[in-house]
């Protein structure tokens, strides 16, 4: 894509380069003059384009593929210091069956031009879409050629004159809008006029809204470059057009088209005007039908495009809920989570502080031992038994520090009456079991160490 993109644009500025370093080495004359009031409109910038029934006379390749059976007629007249110029073209195409990207077609070109010479052209055409495997194009190839028998007159007192002939060309595109095509065209035998060319073009399409091209032409010692634009609206119902029109007979001229899109009904009208001044002998007009069989109405396009908008759009809306309702899932999901965790953490925590009143309650005992097995060593060992005396026994003390397990409703200060007879002394409890006081009050469920009271 990136190399079709930079071969055209490489293209257009190499048109651009010879469009302004070409000489005027003459001027067009009648038998250059081409039908179709699109084309005329763009300021015959067509040859990357040529996509409808008098676009064989610019590139035979540009009618490839063409999906509907269409006839086509155009009238036109030019003005010129030689004399009026008057033109008409009938065109018919078919899709060819046997190929599934193949059309077929036949045009024949009358021109007649008062002081200047006539021309009379039968054309026969064959296009198709062509796969390069080597080539890396997005699109196919377009590739086609005409067949044509040509009768010409000068016009100079001489005869007329039978021609056996041809034209081919192709048109190279990519899915960025971009397009270029060549064209050898007017190939006739036994004949002065018309002349042999050939067409550098280039166009490039934004959106299907917008369309610029050029056509670079060398043909019978003159090289001309010729722009034009074409614009879309009301989905493609109005296009207007406008380019650099054709020097006839050298007076130089500007074109001006309008485009109807009333399918399968195409109706267009182009226009040129002497760029020199309108006081001089130049300039036309140019009438062309198409009528595409099969082809859906203009309204039928625009609901059902509207319909697939809206259908795009429904489907749009469906998978963003279906998002919508996967998130909250996913966020149900993550909560049941975070409060199992939590639980969990809960567990592991008094789990921990268990473990710790148990390991220093094995302490203790640990101390106990040791010291009673130190008293024994050294005090006890070599001495002769005391006589054992009876003696009443007392009560025995009570056992410090004590268990406390807490329970609904427990306070530092209940627990500090209960074991101390004394609720002020409850910072001793709350000093031996902070890791167990959230808030001022003991986790329910804990175990609490209850210290010695202070002598």
């Amino acid at each position: 894509m990136a190399i079709i993109q930079t071969m055209t644009r490489r293209g257009l500025a190499f048109l651009l380069a010879l469009a302004l370093a070409a000489p005027d080495a003459g001027a067009v004359a009648f038998n250059d003059v081409l039908p179709g009031a699109r084309a005329m409109g763009m300021g015959t910038a067509y040859s990357a384009i040529a996509d409808d029934a008098f676009g064989l006379f610019y590139n035979p390749a540009g009618t490839a593929n063409t999906p509907y059976v269409q006839g086509a007629g155009t009238v036109g007249r030019m003005l010129s210091p030689k004399g009026v110029l008057s033109f008409a073209t009938g065109a018919y195409l078919r899709p060819y069956e046997p190929i599934n990207t193949a059309t077929i077609g036949a045009a024949y070109h009358l021109e007649r031009q008062r002081n200047g010479g006539d021309i009379d052209s039968l054309l026969f055409n064959f296009a198709q879409e062509y796969k390069v495997r080597a080539v890396p194009l997005s699109k196919p190839l377009k590739v086609g050629a005409n067949v044509k028998i040509v009768n010409s007159d000068s016009g100079a007192g001489g005869k007329s004159k039978f021609g056996l002939g041809f034209d081919a060309g192709v048109i190279a595109r990519s899915n960025m809008g971009l397009s270029a095509g060549l064209v050898f065209s007017d190939f006739v035998t036994a004949l002065a006029y018309p002349r042999p060319g050939i067409t550098l073009a280039t166009a490039y399409t934004w959106e299907r809204r917008f369309t610029i091209a050029g056509d670079f032409r060398v043909r019978g010692g003159l090289a001309e470059f010729y722009p034009g634009v074409e614009a879309s609206f009301q989905q493609g119902l109005l296009r207007l057009r406008a380019g650099k029109g054709l020097t006839l007979d050298g007076v130089n001229t500007l074109s001006f088209g309008l485009g109807l899109n009333f399918s399968p009904m195409i109706l267009d009208i182009a226009m040129s005007l002497p760029s020199g001044g309108l006081n001089r002998s130049g300039g036309g007009y140019q009438a062309s039908f198409s009528y595409r069989f099969g082809a859906p109405s203009f309204t039928g396009q625009f609901v059902g495009r509207a319909a697939a908008e809206a259908e795009t759009l429904r489907s749009d809306l469906s998978n963003l809920e279906q998002k919508q309702k996967t998130m909250s899932q996913q966020a149900g999901t993550a909560e049941s989570n975070k409060s199992a965790a939590e639980s969990q953490l809960r567990v592991l925590e008094k789990r921990v502080a268990e473990a710790q009143d148990e390991y220093r309650a094995l302490l203790k005992r640990n101390d106990e031992l040791e010291y009673r097995a130190a008293e024994k060593a050294a005090g006890l060992m070599g001495r002769p038994k005391p006589v054992e005396v009876k003696v009443r026994a007392r009560p025995a003390p009570p056992a410090w520090p004590k268990r406390h397990v807490v329970k609904a409703g427990d306070t530092l200060r209940t627990m500090a009456k209960e074991y101390y007879g004394d609720p002020n002394q409850w910072e001793k409890i709350y000093d031996a079991n902070r890791e167990k006081v959230e808030r001022g009050l003991p986790s329910e469920g804990a175990s609490l160490l209850i210290p010695a009271p202070t002598p």
